[in-house]
């Protein structure tokens, strides 16, 4: 597949920003909300999510310019962070914090002031339930690559394709916990897992070969 095709774009957003891991979690924070306030919830949690997003993708490799930082650096860490959050998928274990009880003072009340209800809406569901520096890192990472290939709309399809996924799950979070089940969800955060930690193999390769080369070519014009 290629690398800059809108395809690789969205299997790899949806592996690693999908949100399905963070169901339990959600219905942790959401209990106890009408369900026309969680709705409003969703709404404003996943516009906050695509303006990140969308920002990351502009200005990420800008921000990496300022800072000093080389796209070969940056694939390395971003390869690390996405395998270290591809073995956590892999290896866990209930979608439902297991030290976390429902109860009334862990979850939101009815009656939220509208400045509570924004804040929540975007930490923590927007960040880091939603997306977190595993997607936000891959995200830039894919922007360097439409950068040079003139594919940023793909990418960018592909971010807005995330986020009305990851808007569908939390629409209807109780309905996917309760056809899939604990153990459903579990399979799949774990298969979602493998493809992460592929992708973040993949970036780190790239990074540590950019890096041989620059090497190889420094050491041949010095001697040259």
């Amino acid at each position: 597949m290629d690398t800059s095709s809108f395809q690789h774009y969205l299997v790899g957003l949806l592996a690693i920003g999908n949100n399905v891991s963070a169901l339990g979690a959600f219905l942790l924070h959401t209990q106890g909300m009408p369900r026309a306030k969680v709705k409003r919830l969703i709404l404003m949690s996943s516009l906050a999510c695509l303006l990140t997003l969308v920002l990351f993708m502009l200005v990420g490799t800008r921000i990496l310019d300022f800072f000093g930082i080389s796209v070969s650096v940056f694939q390395i860490a971003g390869g690390l962070l996405l395998g270290g959050v591809g073995l956590e998928m892999m290896n866990s274990r209930s979608p439902l914090p297991a030290d976390v009880e429902p109860s009334a003072s862990s979850s939101p009340k009815p009656n939220l002031s509208d400045a509570q209800f924004y804040s929540a809406a975007v930490v923590p569901i927007g960040i880091p339930l939603t997306i977190g520096a595993g997607t936000l890192s891959a995200v830039v990472l894919f922007a360097e690559t439409a950068y040079r290939n003139g594919t940023l709309l793909n990418l960018l399809a592909a971010i807005v394709i995330l986020v009305l996924v990851n808007t569908a799950i939390f629409r209807f979070s109780s309905r996917i916990m309760a056809w899939l089940g604990e153990v459903g969800v579990t399979i799949f955060i774990k298969l979602m897992g493998l493809f992460t930690l592929a992708i973040g193999v993949e970036f780190l390769t790239k990074g540590l070969g950019a890096i041989y080369l620059n090497l190889r070519d420094g050491t041949l014009a010095s001697l040259g």
